[in-house]
């Protein structure tokens, strides 16, 4: 009979564990599910907002294809305005009108600027007021893109000459050459090596606009090509000895940066 009682016992207690290992059990699949539930809601969060930003990030894109097509500046020769895609060499104004609305004009102030976008270089550059110049002068080196930017201003001095010099060490902001001084261009954020971010060596660009250096620019162009490397009006070098300078030869933008697949010049067009 005590062997029975016992037995009883052992089965309700038995009974009693299941039924607590079958409450736990419940407990463990709701938190589960609770759980399951607060990951799809988090997963649903991340792709609204993955999807709002991409929308956000194309409208920036489209934003800046506007301002880079549609933005225009008083004085301008045509072949540059920015209401023609500065990147195509089509618009739809004769040979007569250009030269008639180009006459007199010519650059007041030179600079660039450097991302990881040409389309935000070259938005960057209408903001600040320059219009961009064709070509990315770090063509093919790898990195940043480099775009250079001209000013077209009135009752303003014109730049006359443009050289450069390439180092292993930062460059100075003023140089002279042939007892002419020459200012170096500086980025917006006041920044003048050119080959910033790119890991290469110092390479900056010197501005004047003494007459005795030469007649007004009239535009710059960009050259991936040893084509013109003959031509008088190309940037060179300037007479300081450095490392990598080549004095009075073209100056290669690429110089300086150790395996690259293009030389790229600078051509300055003059009356």
């Amino acid at each position: 009979m005590e062997d029975k009682i016992n037995v009883q016992e052992e089965i309700l207690k038995l009974t009693k564990e299941i039924n607590e290992l079958k409450a736990a059990n419940n407990d463990l699949k709701k938190i589960i599910k609770d759980q399951s539930l607060e990951i799809k809601n988090l997963k649903d969060d991340y792709n609204k907002d993955k999807n709002e930003m991409l929308s956000e990030i194309q409208t920036l894109k489209e934003n800046i294809n506007s301002i880079i097509i549609n933005k225009t500046f008083d004085n301008v020769p045509p072949l540059c305005n920015s209401s023609i895609n500065p990147f195509s060499s089509k618009t739809n104004l004769n040979s007569e009108e250009i030269q008639k609305s180009e006459k007199g004009q010519y650059i007041t102030s030179i600079s660039f600027f450097i991302s990881n976008s040409i389309d935000l270089s070259l938005a960057q550059l209408l903001y600040y007021g320059y219009e961009p110049v064709e070509g990315d002068i770090r063509k093919d080196a790898g990195g940043l893109y480099c775009i250079l930017g001209c000013k077209y201003e009135k009752n303003q001095e014109f730049i006359t000459n443009i050289i450069g010099s390439v180092n292993d060490k930062e460059e100075p902001v003023i140089i002279y050459e042939n007892e002419i001084r020459y200012n170096a261009i500086k980025d917006p954020l006041n920044n003048s090596d050119i080959h910033k971010g790119s890991g290469g060596n110092f390479l900056s660009l010197y501005f004047t606009k003494d007459p005795k250096a030469g007649k007004p620019i009239k535009r710059l162009k960009t050259l991936n090509t040893k084509e013109f490397l003959k031509e008088p009006n190309i940037v060179k070098y300037c007479s300081r000895k450095t490392k990598y300078n080549k004095p009075f030869e073209p100056l290669d933008c690429n110089r300086g940066r150790g395996n690259f697949t293009s030389q790229n010049y600078i051509f300055i067009e003059r009356d």
